[in-house]
């Protein structure tokens, strides 16, 4: 399950755990990002709640919130907590307050209100890093109006067990992420050093053979923007044919161009005096018959670089081979392409997807949401509501700021001159490490952020993400339900009551916004739908995904999984303009071990604030069993 195994729940793992590969955790997001698809992302929200507060986040449990970013806040703005059904909210305090860390159960350094962007009346920007696990329901609304947001959270399948907010959960990670801590262990050293390299000359460490992690990767070298932009760092895990992370130094720890200081959690860079520059890069990285770390000088025009030194700390690797993923980095450079995002990662496998350094230079390409798609959806399931935003800042161009999961390195305004001709003179860098919530994929992953409202906008960039992965997906489809279609409804024994048949033209969030999908579904204003599903019987759970309309209000069912009780399968978001959504619901492995099919019956919630529950197919498939004892 990731942060945790089916008996017992942990609100984050063990750092040196990291590569573990993901169960039955899904994250997704919440924000106010432009429901047209254009730039333009402040006030959208769920919908107004019955005392016409702005709801901008409704999700049913097990579930967690790890962390929460908003901007353009004003005196005005309460934040309302209401914790599993909760009539009157636990929790009412004014938004700015909340981030700026006073509150006994939102300290700082967890929770911050700083000033970060450059541009406008208010570039405060309020990050909360405080995990709010919630059992069977959070709602998180907004009196006063609400303006920039996203809420980043953990779901888990019902039967997890978990207990709501209380402010006494376990925050040692976070405090030691503020703290510069991994709990990493020092390890075997391997070590190498030259006083130059000339180009295209390689410092190769000593192999690393057997298994192992490696725990820190230290290097010692040139400050200059050539060093950070063009030397590259080469790791190889075990057999591998190509290698696994090939990156520009700077890129790879974090501070894309030169020598600014960077303090994240798994990255490091210090400028000395002497204009040299010590790197530090401590992700966890595993391997099980040899490893192999190098630099090499590619720096063009050629010419050798000055001293450098390169270690490498080697720990035990207590994982078995198929539990866990190789340490993986893709960079890209080169200019943006019109109507397309820009690419971080894609990938098929199973893994965590661990966040990106990026660096952006000429147009205003602050305005790109970032789109993750997951597992083949059909659109992102983190969908957010501008560059700077996504790398926890504000009203670009940014300050210099660190925090141990995002931040921006140096000062584009302040040091490149400012705004000349169009564009600021100095390339853009940023950091996101998602080390409170790894983003989990079972099948694949596509993860890419827009360049302009649109992605209408020339520039030049560069990027390198990181994630986890091993190759093997583990999400295996066994069964689909075309629903509307008399001969798979027949097949699949299903039936409904209270429904109509409903034919929809409609466009999905994300890249494809203008690419129209016409299907032939049902909705049902109450009543009962009911149909069967086949699947394996060794399994590690099921996901249900269901194709909705979100045009109309929020819609939720009660789930029953040969008649026990399963969970609440509820969309709160409402889209009338890009009406199609690929809706997830995971099933514990207590409700479809050792079983060749399931009877599935879903009783729609018809209440006050309810819509239509509409389904035009279903997509089942299976997490393929770890156990091996099924």
């Amino acid at each position: 399950m990731g942060d945790q195994e089916f008996g017992q729940l942990r609100l984050y793992r063990e750092w040196r755990d990291l590569p573990l590969l993901p169960r039955q955790v899904s994250v997704h997001q919440f924000s106010s990002h432009n429901r047209q698809g254009d730039n333009g992302d402040a006030g959208w929200h769920l919908y107004d709640d019955t005392r016409g507060d702005g709801v901008v986040f409704d999700a049913c449990g097990p579930g967690c919130v790890k962390s929460i970013w908003m901007t353009s806040l004003e005196p005005s703005q309460v934040l309302m907590f209401y914790l599993d059904g909760e009539a009157e909210p636990s929790v009412r305090l004014p938004a700015i307050d909340f981030f700026k860390g006073e509150h006994p159960l939102f300290p700082a350094p967890l929770n911050s209100y700083r000033l970060l962007g450059h541009w406008g009346d208010n570039p405060y920007a309020g990050n909360s890093f405080v995990p709010i696990p919630f059992e069977r329901s959070l709602k998180i609304a907004m009196e006063g109006g609400v303006s920039f947001y996203h809420i980043l959270y953990e779901r888990y399948p019902y039967g997890t067990p978990i207990h709501s907010f209380t402010g006494r959960e376990d925050r040692s990670f976070l405090l030691g992420a503020f703290a510069g801590e991994t709990g990493a262990g020092e390890g075997e050293v391997y070590e190498a050093s030259a006083d130059h390299l000339m180009p295209g000359e390689r410092l190769d460490l000593p192999e690393m053979a057997g298994a192992g992690a490696v725990t820190r990767i230290v290097l010692e070298g040139d400050g200059s923007e050539d060093f950070f932009r063009q030397a590259e760092i080469e790791m190889r895990w075990d057999d591998a044919p190509v290698p696994d992370v090939l990156a520009p130094v700077g890129m790879l720890f974090g501070a894309a161009s030169r020598a600014e200081k960077v303090e994240s959690l798994p990255v490091r860079v210090e400028r000395r005096e002497d204009g040299s520059a010590r790197l530090e890069c401590r992700f966890p990285m595993p391997f099980w018959r040899k490893a192999r770390v190098s630099l090499v000088n590619r720096i063009s025009p050629s010419h050798p670089t000055g001293p450098v030194r390169l270690e490498a700390r080697v720990g035990p690797n207590d994982f078995r081979e198929h539990e866990a993923g190789y340490f993986h980095a893709l960079y890209r450079e080169g200019r943006t392409e019109m109507g397309r995002d820009w690419l971080l990662m894609e990938g098929r496998g199973t893994g965590w997807f661990l966040g990106a350094v990026q660096s952006m230079w000429g147009g205003h390409y602050c305005e790109g949401d970032e789109h993750f798609t997951l597992d083949g959806a059909s659109m992102p399931q983190i969908n957010g509501t501008g560059s700077e935003d996504y790398y926890l800042g504000c009203f670009w161009p940014n300050r210099h700021f660190c925090l141990p999961f995002a931040g921006c390195v140096g000062d584009a305004m302040a040091d490149g001159g400012g705004y000349m001709d169009g564009a600021y003179h100095m390339p853009s860098s940023y950091y996101r490490f998602h080390l409170e919530s790894p983003i989990p994929f079972y099948r694949s992953l596509d993860a890419r952020i827009q360049h302009g409202g649109r992605s209408d906008i020339l520039s030049r960039y560069r990027s390198l993400a990181f994630c986890y992965l091993r190759k093997q997906p583990v999400l295996h489809r066994t069964d689909f339900l075309d629903v509307g279609s008399p001969a798979s409804e027949k097949a699949h024994h299903y039936a409904a009551s209270g429904s109509q048949v409903s034919l929809l033209t409609a466009c999905y969030e994300g890249q494809e916004t203008e690419t129209a999908i016409t299907d032939c579904g049902r909705t049902h204003a109450s009543g009962e739908i009911s149909f069967r599903a086949a699947i394996r019987p060794h399994n590690d759970g099921v996901r249900l995904i269901r194709r909705l309309d979100q045009g109309g209000p929020r819609q939720a069912a009660d789930i029953y999984v040969d008649g026990a009780y399963a969970g609440t399968w509820l969309h709160a978001d409402t889209n009338p303009y890009l009406r199609w959504f690929d809706s997830e619901f995971d099933l514990h492995p207590d409700f479809t071990r050792g079983k060749e099919s399931l009877n599935i019956r879903l009783a729609v919630l018809n209440e006050p604030g309810y819509g239509a529950f509409s389904d035009f197919s279903y997509e089942v498939s299976v997490f393929e069993s770890r156990s091996g004892s099924d």
